[in-house]
């Protein structure tokens, strides 16, 4: 019932699996050139972090080049100068996001003794990500954009995609079954449907709670039952 229910998240209302869409043109959410001097690397942390105190504070769908130029306190040609427009912004805060996430899984799931502590892992790591989710406005924001950009979307399959790499090499050893392509797979959906629940926990779904419980849970039989 579990599996069937974050199904239905993943494949979305129109049935058809949203994190395969393809992109469009990925030149709208490049960064037109890479800061090199100190200033500029500077200048563009700031662009970067006022993007994210307003998406925090007037949502993903109020955000504006002008207004973050404003917060950052730099021309708006400044912010192009860097960022086509906003979805490449936003795909800088991603790409931030997701470094951070891999080097905070990484930590996490380093020095594993046996399975029993493999599974504790796993489950505390879930409850980590899902409580950041809670508590920042910016993963309720982000989800909104990656819901609504197929350009980003495919990123977020992207990001699942290492998500399932790392934690295949980590918690892999300790999983049921021999290595091969079931095995990935399995880490693979495990990924997926985990990112479905932190959205709903981001998003506020009233039964966010409950599913999250119930996931940590089946994600453990997934990955350690013995085949």
């Amino acid at each position: 019932m579990m599996f069937h229910m974050m199904w239905k998240i993943f494949m979305g209302y129109d049935g058809v699996v949203t994190a395969m869409n393809m992109p469009n043109d990925n030149a709208r959410i490049e960064p037109r050139k890479q800061p090199k001097q100190k200033r500029s690397i500077k200048r563009v942390e700031s662009i970067l972090t006022s993007a994210e105190l307003l998406l925090a504070r007037h949502g993903f769908s109020h955000l504006r080049m002008t207004d973050i130029a404003a917060e950052a306190g730099v021309p708006v040609g400044s912010v192009y100068q860097f960022f086509p427009q906003k979805a490449a912004v936003l795909r800088a805060i991603l790409d931030q996001r997701l470094g951070a996430m891999m080097q905070d899984i990484a930590s996490r799931l380093t020095d594993i003794r046996d399975e029993n502590d493999a599974r504790m892992r796993l489950m505390d790591l879930i409850d980590h990500v899902a409580q950041l989710h809670r508590d920042n406005p910016v993963c309720r924001e982000m989800w909104i954009a990656l819901s609504t950009d197929p350009d980003l979307e495919i990123l977020q399959y992207k990001a699942q995609q290492d998500i399932g790499t790392l934690t295949l090499t980590r918690l892999g050893p300790f999983a049921g079954g021999r290595d091969g392509a079931a095995k990935q797979n399995r880490f693979m959906l495990a990924a997926i449907l985990t990112g479905s629940v932190f959205r709903c926990v981001a998003l506020g779904h009233e039964r966010a709670g409950a599913m999250l419980d119930e996931w940590k849970s089946a994600v453990c039989t997934m990955l350690f039952q013995q085949a």
